[in-house]
């Protein structure tokens, strides 16, 4: 009896030994088998023999030269088991669709998190994954960045540069001139619009915060020039005075009347920060926006002609009514 009960104890401390490395492993801390001969009184050579036994009930686990310690082989095994529910499962399959229009490097880092995941949660996070993964329940309709690989060195550098916090030298080609011109930039973000990836950045040729197509920079090399981004900066606030992504001018209020046959649909959403809209009694709306220039909302005008007619201010109407004109005429010729 008392054999049976020293045996019994051996094992029990053992046990809580091979608890405590896995413990010790999945939380990523440091220990030799040294130290946890100390922590347990017992010898290092038993602390081998732990590892050992471990390895051979299926924990692949290694000993880091570089940072001196046991840790799992795989780096992304655990022993956690995450649940998620179903609002969490349907947000990160969302995410999934999302990443596969902004270009396949975001597409792969959200598979690699989607496997993660996988691989991490309990059986019955398992299966409802699976339920959802046996027919599509979502689809989100983006305008997909095509040919990232285009623009994936650009994006890459201006990475860099805002990692490093140092300007990066740009040769830029203006989309709308087509003049080429070399400027340094400090860049403060990036940002994906209608499929296509921008920087935002304070120019230095310019004095100005603008906004560069990455598609237009034809070569670029970091400087050794650091810089620091306003405490008051915010990508949000920077846009908010804008219809999307184009800002300048005087700030400028936009009256348009959508004739009924469109009204409700106009009525639907929230398409801008500032808008205002009155209820005609003929079934019309008067629509108001106020926004630092007019070249951007003027093509989501053009979107409803010929319900929309602008009100104000006169210079958009002059300049649309001229467009219409010239537009006409084109018809004109071709009959």
């Amino acid at each position: 009896m008392p054999k049976k009960s020293k045996r019994f104890e051996e094992k029990t401390r053992k046990l809580h030994r091979l608890l405590a490395i896995l413990r010790k492993l999945d939380s990523r801390e440091r220990f030799t088998p040294q130290t946890l001969a100390e922590k347990f009184e017992t010898t290092p050579r038993t602390i081998f023999r732990d590892i050992d036994d471990l390895n051979t009930s299926g924990f692949s686990i290694t000993f880091n030269k570089e940072f001196n310690t046991y840790c799992f082989a795989d780096p992304d095994f655990t022993l956690r088991d995450l649940n998620l529910d179903n609002n969490e499962l349907k947000a990160l399959f969302i995410g999934s669709q999302v990443t596969r229009w902004l270009g396949k490097p975001f597409e792969k880092a959200f598979q690699s998190i989607l496997k993660k995941a996988y691989k991490d949660t309990g059986q019955q996070t398992r299966k409802k994954a699976e339920r959802l993964v046996d027919k599509q329940r979502f689809w989100i309709d983006m305008e997909p960045a095509d040919e990232f690989e285009k623009i994936e060195k650009q994006y890459n550098a201006l990475n860099e540069a805002m990692d490093k916090k140092v300007e990066i030298e740009i040769d830029y080609k203006s989309i709308e001139t087509e003049e080429e011109s070399r400027r340094a930039i400090a860049p403060y973000g990036l940002f994906l619009w209608s499929g296509l990836w921008y920087a935002i950045a304070f120019c230095n040729l310019r004095k100005d915060v603008r906004v560069f197509a990455l598609d237009c920079i034809k070569d670029f090399k970091l400087t050794n020039t650091h810089y620091n981004i306003p405490p008051d900066f915010s990508l949000e606030e920077y846009f908010k005075p804008g219809w999307h992504m184009l800002r300048y001018g005087e700030p400028v209020e936009i009256v348009l009347e959508f004739g009924k046959e469109y009204a409700r649909w106009i009525k639907r959403r929230k398409w801008h920060h500032t808008q205002k809209i009155e209820e005609k009694p003929n079934g019309s709306i008067i629509f108001k926006v106020t926004l630092e220039g007019t070249r951007e909302i003027k093509r989501w005008i053009y979107h409803w002609i010929p319900y929309c007619k602008v009100i104000a201010p006169a210079e958009l109407r002059n300049e649309m009514m001229q467009e219409m004109k010239a537009m006409v005429g084109v018809y004109e010729k071709e009959r």
